[in-house]
């Protein structure tokens, strides 16, 4: 009887909380599945009206959806495969003992907290700035002409630019878990006569599997919804060359100032996060229950 008094209390204490964060989930998601229903254009104000899938109708079949669509894909695959490769070299380079161990790891993580804007702006104009940039002046001083990226390759520049702020992201959580490895494991399969690969594929590799894992399914979750690179950068272009899902719904609605199908992308863009991360928490379980 009182662990029932006991628990109804803990929930009655929590309510307010768990009110506060529906709330702050809730509303403004229905009040955008409101406005994807609505004709709302802020630049014709007072002239709303009831378009029922129209919106929906008019994003998906915009030339502009399947071409971000791809980009989106492209960009959060590359930048996966960018990072987990080069955070399991990096965590296997600094999981060895070396002088300044410590202050090495420390700037190989420092990237993981500098703003979005402000790593995407220091690469645009100090970096890959093809008339002033570091890399326009290392091709001039080799004989080669300098690569305009953001006009030649502009989402492989992209990728580059978000997958040196997530590398350390990844890194660490990798070396955090390499740590764990056991390390008799090592000498002995070394005794046995395993060379370093055949070590690394069949011990290290599959007990890194699980923070792998790991690594996929949050930067997933957090790169479907990569905007400030793109917009300090190339503004989604040229053309529609960088631009995916999010910064596609963002010119819809602040640069088309079209509400409703702003709205109703964003609809959209929700489910098919979703979906994604459903996927991938079905692997996930799939792998940690292996």
């Amino acid at each position: 009887m009182a662990t029932q008094h006991s628990r109804a209390a803990a929930r009655l204490m929590i309510s307010p909380a768990v009110i506060l964060l529906l709330g702050w989930m809730l509303i403004p998601l229905g009040m955008t599945i409101y406005f994807s229903f609505l004709r709302y254009n802020l630049l014709m104000p007072g002239t709303e009206a009831w378009a029922g899938f129209e919106n929906y109708s008019y994003f998906l079949t915009d030339p502009a959806f399947f071409a971000a669509i791809w980009n989106t894909l492209f960009l959060v695959g590359g930048v996966l495969l960018i990072t987990v490769v080069g955070g399991i070299l990096l965590a296997l380079l600094l999981d060895q003992p070396f002088w300044g161990q410590g202050i090495v790891r420390l700037l190989v993580i420092a990237p993981f907290f500098v703003m979005p804007t402000v790593s995407a702006l220091v690469w645009k104009n100090m970096f890959m700035n093809p008339v002033n940039g570091l890399f326009a002046f290392l091709a001039d001083a080799i004989g080669m002409q300098p690569v305009d990226f953001f006009a030649e390759i502009p989402l492989l520049s992209i990728i580059l630019i978000v997958a040196w702020g997530w590398l350390p992201f990844a890194t660490l959580i990798l070396l955090t878990a390499m740590q764990s490895l056991d390390g008799e494991q090592l000498e002995a399969s070394e005794m046995d006569g395993a060379g370093a690969v055949s070590r690394f594929f069949h011990i290290v590799l599959p007990h890194l599997a699980r923070a792998i894992t790991v690594v996929i399914l949050i930067q997933t979750i957090f790169l479907l919804s990569i905007f400030a690179e793109i917009l300090v950068t190339t503004n989604g272009g040229p053309g529609t060359a960088t631009t995916n899902l999010t910064f596609l719904v963002y010119a819809e609605s602040l640069l088309r100032f079209d509400v409703g199908t702003g709205s109703a992308g964003g609809v959209v863009a929700v489910i098919l996060a979703n979906i994604v991360a459903i996927f991938l928490m079905r692997m996930i379980g799939k792998n940690l229950d292996a």
